[in-house]
Order: C-alpha cells, then structure tokens, then sequence
C-alpha cells in the first residue's frame, strides 16, 4: 500500500534526479569531447548512482556520434566544394550547347568510401584505447 506522503516524495525525488542529469549532461559532453578523464569518470558515477545509466548511454553515444557524422557529411562536403566553381562553367557549357549531362564530380563515392571506413575504424579504435585506459 502506498502512503501518499511516500509517493509524493518519491516524485520530488524524480525531478531532483531529473534536474541533476540535466544539470550533469553539459559537463559530461565536455569532459567527453575533450577527453577529461577523471571528470568524465565521476559525472558517470553520478548519473549510475541515480540510476540514470541509460541516460549516460544515450549521451556518451551522442557526442561520439557528431565526429562520425562530420566523417560521413565529408563526402557531400567535397562533392559541393566541387561543384561550387565548376557551376559557372556548367551554366556556359549548356547555354553554347545542347549537352545537358552534368559535370561528373572529382570523386566518386565508391573511391572515398574506402577512406571513410580507415578514418571511422582509426576513430573507433582511439576510442577503444581510451575507454580500455580509463575503465574502472
């Protein structure tokens, strides 16, 4: 049977936890980013101790996962910076003529996606470095 005084501490104590894990998430993507070891260690403590490990998960996959976005966005990064200049060109190329085929970029996603795998696997084994040095 619960005991309304008990539940009702119970919800205090779920926004007091709440309000921590925001106040720990900003600290912990910096401590994380920039590989700050014993702080990223004793906010982790933290959010275990409140029971909030899922949340750590979620976050700890966060901040991993905007390195390996940027590696992936590199492709379209390089395919606009390509086409950028050679636009200009394309725009005269179809007016003084009727070839209405695009300019092919300079590479070809087959030929970067070997470089983008070397790339994600050097950045997942740092992180297996790191985590294995640092694991309590």
């Amino acid at each position: 049977m619960d005991v309304a005084e008990f539940a009702n501490i119970r919800k205090q104590l779920e926004v007091l936890e709440d309000r921590l894990d925001s106040m720990v998430q900003p600290c912990l993507t910096y401590a994380l980013s920039n590989r700050k070891d014993e702080v990223a260690q004793d906010l982790r403590g933290i959010l275990i101790r409140i029971g909030r490990f899922e949340s750590l998960e979620a976050h700890y996959t966060k901040v991993h996962l905007k390195p390996i976005r940027l590696l992936w966005e590199d492709f379209d990064l390089k395919q606009r910076t390509n086409k950028l200049p050679s636009e200009k060109n394309e725009v005269e190329r179809l007016s003084s003529s009727n070839d209405f085929q695009s300019s092919l970029p300079t590479i070809s996603f087959s030929s970067w996606l070997p470089s983008f795998y070397d790339e994600l696997l050097l950045y997942l084994e740092q992180e297996w470095k790191w985590e294995a040095e640092h694991a309590r």
